[in-house]
C-alpha cells in the first residue's frame, strides 16, 4: 500500500478507536485494549496500521502504553481530545481558522526550538528546500508539496516527537484548505516571500526573529485564505 495511503488509513483507524473508546463507551478508562490481533481483526486493518492508529491517540493523551501489560485507555481522557479524520478534511473557513490558529500557536514555537537545536547539516537542508520550493515555483510544479517539505525539515530540526507526530496531521487538513483556495498565485508569492524571512532569521538562529517570521506568515496565509 502506498505511504500517503496508509497514513490516511492510520487517521480514519484513529478516529474510529476513538469513537468506540469516547462515544460508544467500549473501553472505559483504565481499561485494557483487546490483543493486537483481535483489534486489528476488528477494526479490519493490519496490525502495522493499528499501531500507527495508536501511537496517534497516545500521542493525544487517549491510549497508554505499559510496557510488558499492553494498551491501556488513559484514566482520565484530555478536554478537547480532536477528532482526526475530521481534523484531516478540514473544507469550511471558519475551520481553516481555527486550523491557522492552531498553527500559529505551534510552528512559530516550533521554529524557535529549531533556531536552538538544529544542527549545521539540518539548517543547509532546510535552506535546501527553501530554495527548491522557490525553483519548481518558477518551474510551475507542485510547489505546494515543496513548501510542506520546507515546513517538515523545521518540524525534523526541533528535535520535538510530539510536534513531528502533529505535523503530519495538520498538514493533511493544510492540504485539503489549499485544495479550496481561489487565490493560489498569490499565496505562491507570499509563501516563496514569508519563507525567505524565516529562513534569514532561522540560519542566524535568531529565535525571535524566526518566532515572528513564521507568525506572521501564518497570518498572511489565513488572510488570503479568508479573503
Amino acid at each position: 500500500m502506498a505511504e500517503g495511503k496508509r497514513v490516511k488509513l492510520s487517521e480514519r483507524t484513529a478516529d474510529r478507536l476513538y469513537e468506540m473508546i469516547v462515544e460508544e463507551k467500549r473501553y472505559e478508562p483504565g481499561s485494557k485494549l483487546p490483543n493486537e490481533n483481535e483489534l486489528s481483526d476488528a477494526l479490519q486493518v493490519s496490525r502495522t496500521t493499528l499501531r500507527e492508529a495508536i501511537s496517534f491517540l497516545v500521542a493525544q493523551g487517549v491510549l497508554e502504553i505499559r510496557r510488558g501489560k499492553g494498551t491501556f485507555v488513559a484514566d482520565s481522557l484530555p478536554a478537547g481530545t480532536m477528532d482526526l479524520t475530521a481534523l484531516a478534511g478540514v473544507r469550511s473557513r471558519v475551520r481553516a481558522k481555527d486550523l491557522f490558529e492552531m498553527r500559529l500557536i505551534f510552528e512559530p514555537a516550533t521554529v524557535a526550538l529549531a533556531c536552538q537545536r538544529a544542527t549545521d547539516e539540518e539548517l543547509r537542508q532546510i535552506k535546501k528546500k527553501a530554495d527548491r520550493m522557490e525553483r519548481i515555483a518558477a518551474e510551475g510544479g507542485d510547489w505546494p508539496l515543496a513548501d510542506q517539505e520546507f515546513h517538515w525539515a523545521i518540524i525534523k530540526a526541533s528535535h520535538n516527537e510530539y510536534m513531528r507526530r502533529l505535523y503530519p496531521i495538520i498538514n493533511s487538513a493544510v492540504n485539503e484548505i489549499m485544495q479550496l483556495s481561489q487565490n493560489r498565485q498569490h499565496m505562491q508569492n507570499v509563501a516563496i516571500s514569508d519563507n525567505q524571512q524565516i529562513l534569514f532569521f532561522l540560519m542566524r538562529r535568531d529565535e525571535a526573529g524566526a518566532r515572528h517570521a513564521m507568525s506572521i506568515h501564518m497570518r498572511h496565509l489565513l488572510h488570503i485564505l479568508q479573503s
